[in-house]
C-alpha cells in the first residue's frame, strides 16, 4: 500500500496596496495564503514561500526565506491557522497506542493497537 503524502503550502504575494504618487511612497502589502494537499503540481514549487511534509515532518524548500526548520514551520502554521490544522490532525494523526492498565506490580503494561489487538508496551509505544 502506497504511503499516503500531505503538503503545507505557504505562499506570499506582495501587492500594491496605494500607488505611488508625486513626493509619496507606494505601500504594499503581502497576503499570504496556505494550501493544504496530497500533490505538488509546478505552481507549488515556483511560487511557494515553504512547503513542508506532514506526514514525514521535513521540509521541501523554503530555507531561502528564513523557514529551513520544519518544527518552526509547523508551530507558526498551527499558530495562524489552528482550525485547518485541528482538521488535518483529526484526519491524520491517529492515537496508535492507548494505555490500558497502570504498571503497579512491574507485570508488562498491555496496550491496544489501531486495530484492537493487546500487546505488551515497548520503548517505542508513546505513554500517556
Amino acid at each position: 500500500m502506497k504511503k499516503e503524502k500531505v503538503y503545507i503550502v505557504i505562499s506570499h504575494k506582495h501587492m500594491l496596496k496605494t500607488p505611488g504618487k508625486k513626493g509619496i511612497e507606494p505601500q504594499w502589502e503581502v497576503a499570504e495564503t496556505v494550501e493544504f494537499v496530497n500533490q505538488l503540481r509546478h505552481r507549488h514549487l515556483s511560487m511557494s514561500s515553504a512547503i513542508g511534509d506532514y506526514i514525514n515532518r521535513k521540509m521541501e524548500s523554503g530555507a531561502r526565506v528564513g523557514m529551513g526548520d520544519y518544527d518552526k514551520f509547523e508551530e507558526y502554521v498551527r499558530s495562524k491557522y489552528t482550525k485547518e490544522m485541528a482538521q488535518l490532525d483529526a484526519a491524520y494523526r491517529v492515537e496508535q497506542v492507548t494505555r490500558k492498565q497502570d504498571n503497579v506490580d512491574n507485570s508488562p503494561v498491555l496496550v491496544s493497537d489501531e486495530f484492537g489487538n493487546l500487546r505488551a508496551r515497548t520503548v517505542f509505544d508513546k505513554v500517556k
